[in-house]
């Protein structure tokens, strides 16, 4: 489907003609893409930096790599939040999905929404999902490459290989007694630094292996670097850390991932138990476009389903402000949009969000590729400085920055179609200055890579 906006109408396929109503760039959409919100480990998946358009027919979303289109005909009742410009559609038998664009354009994309015939639309203080079924933190979803896709999903564009955009993914579990305040939360989260354990891991898209029989330790309290050049499979393990590769349905795994002996994947263990201990950073910056700096961070707190105070949210935001390295820069403006910080500081309230559920281990997938210098190094301070306090695996093709910022260091590599496997792996200082394998020497000195 291809729109022009010089011409409202367009071939749409299948001898349909639609009339295009409106485009909205640097918009987020928010999507129920299995089960509903109230059965265990529904799926949610949240695209940010996406485009939306609205035709007569349809409304369309996508950033380039994947694009989804909903049928008006389908839907059944819009939700328009009051106090935030989050505006949300409901499906029969599919629960809900949700859009936000960008404040200034917010009226007209409700206007538009609005016009649509024999849609019920009404207004709430706080819009929430029809489940009240609270959600895990967000991790990086891939779309399907086989199957049919949901119903509500009516187009998708094929998945090649797993890569580091913008769309995630998070699990939704029923809540039988929330805790009633953030001090029960606390004593309930799991204390202490944890390291990570992966054995003997394999990985496959489809027929195509990946990763073969892969063992590294990551220990607690330190800051392991994965290096190697493009296709190694460096992403794809730091996803299996956080159990991310199992939601492609292409893709499978052997072997195990055990954080404090305990394996994540184990069949009794809940996939939000993994994502609360074990956090995601990505490649790209994507706070939440249309909420404040303020309720990017608090925003873990609803999705988790966690009761706070005023008070209790303040020091929650201050705090992981502070450890991200961007309080000092954002306290007198907090109740900006988040989406208005530059690229370094989206990056570093990124990391806020990610630390306010009090993750034991973080992952970063090259958090600094598309940022400045200057950006950079902060970044790589804040990584030094939260070492202390959580388990950070970080994914880097900057040979300098691994030196820099890392006190282990895994190098990865996969030649001539063979699945990636770990070279060499050790403390950075000796994976730089006396490493055991030459191609670990040639990688880390510029020979290739």
């Amino acid at each position: 489907m291809t729109f022009d906006p010089l011409h409202p109408s367009f071939d749409a396929g299948n001898g349909r003609t639609e009339r295009e109503l409106g485009t909205f760039a640097e918009s987020a959409v928010v999507e129920l893409v299995s089960g509903t919100g109230a059965e265990p480990d529904a799926m949610i998946v949240e695209l940010h930096g996406a485009t939306v358009r609205v035709t007569d027919q349809r409304i369309t979303a996508g950033d380039g790599d994947m694009s989804w289109s909903w049928l008006v005909a389908d839907l059944q009742r819009v939700i328009h939040g009051v106090d935030e410009p989050w505006t949300i559609f409901q499906v029969p038998g599919i629960a809900e999905f949700g859009v936000a664009v960008p404040a200034h354009d917010a009226a007209r994309f409700r206007a538009l929404v609005d016009g649509f015939p024999g849609v019920d639309v009404v207004q709430q203080s706080r819009p929430a999902p029809v489940s009240t079924t609270p959600l895990a933190i967000a991790a990086p979803f891939a779309p399907p490459t086989t199957g049919p896709v949901p119903v509500v999903i009516k187009e998708a564009t094929p998945f090649d290989a797993p890569t580091t955009g913008q769309m995630a993914i998070v699990a939704a579990t029923p809540s039988d007694a929330a805790p009633a305040s953030m001090s029960e939360a606390q004593q309930d989260a799991p204390g202490g630094l944890a390291g990570l354990d992966a054995r003997s891991i394999s990985a496959w898209f489809g027929d195509h292996q990946v990763l073969d029989r892969v063992s590294l330790y990551m220990p607690a309290g330190k800051v392991t670097s994965l290096i190697g050049p493009s296709g190694c499979g460096k992403s794809t393990f730091l996803r299996i850390l956080n159990r991310m590769h199992e939601m492609i349905p292409s893709a499978s795994l052997a072997g195990e991932v055990l954080l404090d002996g305990h394996d994540i994947y184990d069949p009794d263990r809940k996939l939000t138990d993994a994502r609360r201990e074990i956090g995601m950073v990505f490649q790209k910056p994507n706070p939440f476009p249309a909420m404040s700096i303020y309720d990017n961070v608090v925003a873990s707190l609803r999705l988790t389903g966690t009761k706070a105070s005023q008070a209790t949210k303040d020091d929650l935001v201050e705090t992981c402000l502070s450890k991200a390295g961007l309080w000092n820069e954002v306290k007198d403006r907090l109740r900006a949009p988040g989406g208005g910080l530059s690229g370094g500081q989206q990056q570093r309230l990124c990391i806020a969000r990610a630390l306010a559920i009090r993750p034991r281990v973080l992952l970063m997938d090259e958090p600094c590729s598309a940022l400045d210098p200057t950006s950079t190094r902060r970044i790589e301070e804040t990584v030094i400085e939260l070492a202390s306090e959580v388990t950070i695996v970080i994914v880097t093709h900057n040979m300098q920055q691994a030196a820099r910022v890392s006190d282990y260091c895994a190098f990865f590599l996969a030649s001539q179609g063979t699945p990636g496997v770990i070279i060499e792996h050790g403390p950075t200082s000796a994976m730089f200055g006396s490493p055991q394998d030459g191609r670990t020497l040639d990688y880390v000195t510029g020979r290739f890579g």
